[in-house]
């Protein structure tokens, strides 16, 4: 890895322009293979996945970067847990696993959905109440080795010893977020190109099961949406085409804000949580916003 602070100038769509301090990004490392999964600390630093070489990073203002743990069984989204720990999904090791800030402790939480193994998880966040929701797509796993024919959306508490299927009527279920109120869940469909919007009620269940689709892509682009957020005003921020793609909570289109390279995932940071930490391919970066991220844990 090779730290940097350097600036980079970006595109900003007019939409968009209110939302960031000015036209400019902070590149914080780059050198790696392909970055996932960043998620701040309560102690301020951000931790991130260099997923294809199987290791997670840690870094600071203050001290840079240094490797966290190495051997991840390609771990990409991860959370902050009620219980301290950092709660991962693990992609090649097919499991939902926690571990202590500082890297140790690994521990598997889960790995099958009514005694089948699950595919590969992909992301996780949580709500206040500390329930976790996750997704569940096929990446990495040969069709003959699955033990799931469906991709789904799961729900589950520390403690459980399996997850609750939400939702499996995705092709490729990827990001996922909540709104400031925790009433609508945002979930990613990758090669559908869209996101969707469910209703979701205080019991950790989903209203509508259909859905309706709250944002659609151009198929024609190099891929469709990954990482999700949404900020205090319930603004949807996704990594996708060309950048970060900005939403209304009503679905209008305000504007991209343009990344160096393609994004993968993205996470509140900073103040307040005023900054938004990009991985983006073999960089990770940090626009400075106007704004507030949803932050459950905050």
């Amino acid at each position: 890895m090779i730290v940097r602070s350097e600036t980079i100038v970006i595109r900003r769509d007019a939409g968009v322009r209110n939302l960031l301090d000015d036209d400019r990004c902070d590149l914080l490392a780059e050198g790696f293979v392909f970055t996932e999964g960043p998620l701040e600390l309560p102690d301020g630093s951000l931790i991130f996945q260099d997923l294809k070489s199987d290791r997670t990073w840690k870094w600071s203002d203050a001290e840079g970067g240094s490797i966290l743990r190495e051997h991840t069984h390609a771990a990409n989204g991860q959370t902050w847990g009620p219980d301290g720990r950092v709660w991962l999904c693990e992609q090649n090791g097919r499991r939902i696993s926690s571990m202590k800030a500082d890297g140790s402790d690994l521990r598997t939480e889960f790995e099958t959905w009514n005694g089948a193994r699950l595919n590969s998880p992909n992301d996780i966040i949580r709500r206040r109440d500390g329930l976790f929701l996750f997704t569940d797509p096929p990446y990495g796993v040969a069709p003959e080795d699955r033990s799931l024919h469906f991709q789904g959306v799961y729900a589950f508490r520390a403690g459980w010893r399996e997850p609750k299927l939400l939702a499996d009527d995705f092709e490729r279920p990827n990001g996922l977020a909540l709104s400031p109120d925790e009433r609508t869940l945002y979930v990613c469909d990758t090669f559908r190109y869209h996101v969707r919007a469910f209703d979701m009620t205080a019991g950790g269940e989903l209203a509508n099961v259909k859905s309706k689709v709250f944002a659609s892509f151009d198929t024609d682009g190099p891929g469709g949406p990954d990482g999700m957020k949404v900020d205090t005003a319930g603004r949807v921020y996704v990594a996708v085409l060309g950048g970060i793609w900005v939403y209304e909570p009503d679905g209008r289109f305000l504007g991209i804000i343009g990344t160096p390279k393609r994004p993968s995932n993205l996470a509140w940071c900073g103040p307040n949580g005023s900054h938004l930490c990009v991985t983006a391919v073999d960089q990770v970066f940090r626009f400075r916003l106007n704004v507030q991220g949803n932050i459950p844990w905050k």
